[in-house]
């Protein structure tokens, strides 16, 4: 009934969202389900556990009764024992540090995990569902460690006689006798390798290389490269299947006695090897596992597992919300369905009797919760059934692509290369604030005024721009934070990289210095938005955001030490008088982030920005954008993600407030619109453009800024 539900009901609705009075709001849904801030729905199939933040990893008891799931989010890191037969968290147990690496001993109790930061291997012993902690190894001394010292995954050698872990930053891969605690070997390998695999044999492993797109093989004795195969962006999981794959009876025995199948997360695609009698490797090649044919990247497939009785894989697809079936009897998989999971899965095991455990990294909406969704055999039966619902609660379809729906007369094309009297665009992103901490007290009937932090006096600027041009007061970003905010705000979406890191940052247990655009491991599928208007032939300047991604920096205003958000702004209102004032033609696209400054100095920089704007010779066809990337708040009685937003242009619709539902994508999807861009994700080619926000006839009338700023 309630499948019947989202078909009959919700689909309508969303349909008609731009074109209804009536607010829909991100939260539970009638009857079930949350709609999510990127405006996909979550409706898990199965029995949902809850466990702590971020669940990434998971490992079966030996005895098959219990699935451990190692929890490495903002919260202090811990490991819960979820009881199989009972369906609950039986115990949780704190780490120091965690992060991915998972792994019992070979026919043994003890489990170890990856201390992340902490550079150590942690042992614990389970009896009973309880974990007690045992020893703990180093890898470098406590007083020696530096931030590129990162334990992450940990795998045995098969006979279980030494443990191998990857050491993420430094590019190596570890090698501790457990018996002793100690580490014996280091071994350099790809740039961030992400999962360990051992040949069956024990002689060889293989190193999935996220930086590098590489799946490397080294001896096991000596750390000896053996082969370096070049796969695709990003792979992370790997999952070895014995056996030659079948054939038709007309055909000749597949010349592969096994195969090695590898998640790509920044592609739409699922990877394999063969491995020959002679033990050599042969990249074999991909299956799409995208939702229909021209979708852009944004599955994001992560992590495998194997169920031998059916010759099925289970291939996770974390910005899908789903787990992908296969059918690998033959040697190229076939894709056979989808089942719909919690928000962002980051794991998934076969279960003793068929069944399936997915860990989800969010739960059913919130970064401080993930859980476990627990599939019976009868569960995973109705995969046709389960198919569509993964359609349904996905926003996407390819017909987007050709039409977004802004509809006529509106200044936003409705495809990219459409005319539109707007060719010059503004995106200012900021750190700051939630929707009510500003604008509580600003329409008290869709804002809380007891969480308002700030007068009309504090942030003059904002509730001035507020009234004269367009609000977006039912706006949310698609990031949880400030680090994978600023991702999502250019790239429309954060790679698995920034997914699983930031919370390590958010939570005070890492710096904040791999989502600025200078850390390999984290980049997008289809590169910034920046790189997408470079490639279209468009001129680019940029104030101040990401500025140690490499290719930016030629696009980049150069700042002086100390620069402040003020100094920011002043560098653009200058350039911008000087192309005033020479003719010179003004950038198509300009890229400013205040972040640096209190929020009266950035409420400052902002009114001197507009007015600068408003007051050039360009005003008559710019566009300026302002969002939130995310902050450390999120007070708000609506959504935690729900956040502050203006648009201004002599198109926008003079003092509106616009309730429509919208993200951080819409943002880059009307961006994208009127510079005759492409979308780089699966998000911002679904999101919905912000048509409602402008009107035919422009109203030119220039920004006076408040607070005397010239």
């Amino acid at each position: 009934m309630r499948r019947i539900w989202i078909a009959a009901v919700l689909l309508p609705l969303l349909a008609l969202w731009s074109q209804t009075p009536e607010r829909v709001q991100v939260g539970p849904l009638p009857g079930g389900g949350v709609l999510l801030n990127s405006a996909w729905i979550v409706w898990p199939a199965g029995r949902q556990v809850q466990v702590d933040s971020f669940p990434m990893s998971s490992a079966l008891s030996p005895d098959g009764r219990y699935l451990l799931v190692l929890n490495a989010g903002q919260n202090p890191p811990s490991i819960s024992a979820v009881d199989l037969e009972r369906g609950r968290e039986v115990s949780r147990t704190p780490v120091p540090d965690a992060w991915l690496g998972l792994a019992f001993a070979p026919k043994s109790s003890r489990l170890y995990v990856g201390g992340g930061a902490q550079a150590a291997v942690y042992e614990f012993e389970f009896a009973d569902g309880q974990l007690r902690p045992a020893r703990t190894f180093p890898l470098v001394e406590p007083a020696k460690r530096t931030e590129r010292d990162f334990a992450g995954d940990v795998a045995f050698s098969p006979d279980g006689r030494l443990l191998y872990v990857a050491e993420l930053f430094r590019n190596s891969i570890a090698v501790v006798n457990p018996q002793s605690g100690r580490l014996i070997e280091r071994f350099p390998t790809g740039r961030r390798p992400y999962r360990i695999l051992f040949h069956p044999d024990g002689q060889s492993f293989f190193i999935s290389s996220w930086a590098d797109g590489t799946i490397l093989r080294h001896m096991a004795e000596t750390g000896a490269l053996m082969t370096r195969s070049a796969l695709a962006p990003h792979p992370t999981d790997m999952v070895w299947v014995g056996g030659r794959p079948k054939t038709d009876p007309d055909e000749p025995a597949s010349p592969y006695v096994a195969r090695i199948f590898i998640t790509a997360s920044n592609t739409n695609n699922l990877y394999s090897m063969g491995v020959t009698e002679a033990n050599d490797v042969r990249l074999l090649g991909p299956v799409n596992l995208a939702l229909s044919p021209r979708q852009p990247a944004g599955m994001t497939p992560s992590a495998l597992a194997w169920d031998a009785s059916q010759a099925r894989l289970y291939v996770v697809c974390s910005d899908a919300n789903a787990v992908a079936v296969a059918d690998a009897a033959y040697e190229k998989p076939v894709a056979l369905g989808l089942i719909p999971v919690g928000w962002y899965p980051t794991s998934v095991q076969v279960l003793p009797g068929g069944g399936l455990a997915v860990v989800n990294g969010k739960g059913t909406g919130s970064p401080l919760a993930g859980t476990v969704s627990l599939l019976s055999p009868q569960d995973l039966a109705p995969l046709e059934a389960h198919t569509r619902v993964v359609f349904e609660n996905s926003p996407y379809d390819d017909s987007l692509l050709d039409d977004a729906g802004t509809g006529p007369g509106n200044p936003i094309p409705s495809k990219p290369g459409q005319p539109t009297p707007i060719r010059h665009v503004f995106y200012i992103v900021k750190g700051g604030f939630a929707y009510d901490e500003v604008f509580g007290a600003f329409r008290p009937g869709n804002g809380d005024p007891a969480l308002a932090r700030f007068r009309e006096t504090d942030l003059p600027n904002h509730f001035r721009l507020a009234r004269e041009f367009v609000l977006l007061d039912n706006f949310y970003r698609n990031g949880d934070g400030y680090g994978d905010g600023l991702q999502w705000s250019f790239a429309a979406i954060a790679s698995g990289f920034v997914q699983k890191l930031w919370p390590a940052s958010a939570g005070g247990r890492r710096p904040w210095n791999a989502f600025d655009g200078a850390e390999p491991a984290s980049y997008p599928p289809a590169g910034y938005l920046w790189h997408n208007a470079v490639q279209a032939g468009l001129t680019v300047r940029n104030y101040g955001c990401m500025v140690r991604e490499p290719t930016l920096k030629a696009y980049t205003a150069a700042e002086a030490p100390g620069a402040t958000d003020l100094t920011r702004a002043e560098l653009l209102v200058r350039e911008l008088d000087g192309s005033d004032k020479t003719g010179a033609p003004a950038p198509r696209l300009v890229t400013l982030c205040l972040d640096v400054g209190n929020p009266k100095d950035q409420d400052q920089a902002l009114g001197r920005i507009v007015e600068a704007v408003s007051r050039s010779r360009i005003w008559p066809s710019a566009v300026v954008f302002v969002i939130e990337a995310g902050g450390p708040s999120g007070k708000d009685h609506v959504s935690p993600y729900r956040a502050p937003a203006l648009v201004v242009s002599p198109y926008a619709r003079r003092r509106t407030v616009d309730s429509t539902l919208y993200n951080t994508v819409s943002v880059l999807r009307t961006i994208e619109l009127l510079l005759g861009l492409r979308p780089m994700t699966h998000y911002d080619a679904a999101a919905r453009p912000l048509a409602a926000s402008f009107q035919p006839q422009p109203d030119a009338t220039p920004y006076s800024a408040a607070g005397g700023t010239r």
